[in-house]
C-alpha cells in the first residue's frame, strides 16, 4: 500500500480484520500459526496506522507484530533503508572554537573579566571605557 486516504486505510483494516476472524474460525487447532499473507497485510497496515491500533484490532500482540514488522523484508518498490554513512573526518578547527580570557584591574580594585571566542573582539573601546570610569 502506498500513500492512501484514511478512509481507504480504515476500509482495508476492516477487510483484514474479517480475514483474521475467518481464519480463526476455520483453523483446525486453537494454536495454529497465522498464515504469512495475513502477517504481510497486518505489517502493511502499520505503515499507515499506529502499530498498537492495528494489533488491537486484529487481536495480535503488539510486541510480536513489531518484531515481525522490523524483520520483514522490504516490499518491492519501497525505498530501502539508507546505507551506513561513510567515515567523515571532521578537522578540529571545525568543531572547536578557541576562547580567550582577559582580566583587567583598576587602581581602585574593580575588576573586569571577559571571556570571548570571537576571532577579533572589539576589546579596546571596552577596556578604555572601563579604565577611564571612576
Amino acid at each position: 500500500m502506498t500513500h492512501l486516504p484514511l478512509a481507504q486505510v480504515e476500509e482495508h483494516l476492516q477487510h483484514v480484520t474479517r480475514q483474521f476472524a475467518q481464519w480463526r474460525a476455520s483453523r483446525p487447532t486453537s494454536r495454529g500459526r497465522i498464515p504469512q499473507p495475513l502477517w504481510a497485510q497486518a505489517i502493511a497496515l502499520t505503515a499507515h496506522l499506529p502499530l498498537t491500533r492495528v494489533a488491537k484490532q486484529l487481536g495480535l500482540t503488539p510486541q510480536v507484530l513489531k518484531r515481525r514488522r522490523d524483520t520483514a523484508r522490504p516490499v518491492a518498490g519501497a525505498p530501502s533503508a539508507p546505507a551506513a554513512p561513510h567515515f567523515v573526518e571532521v578537522p578540529p578547527a571545525a568543531w572547536r572554537t578557541s576562547t580567550a580570557e582577559v582580566e583587567v584591574q583598576r587602581a581602585d580594585g574593580s575588576r573586569l573579566r571577559i571571556t570571548y571566542s570571537d576571532a577579533v573582539p572589539a576589546l579596546v573601546p571596552l577596556l578604555q571605557t572601563f579604565l577611564e570610569t571612576r
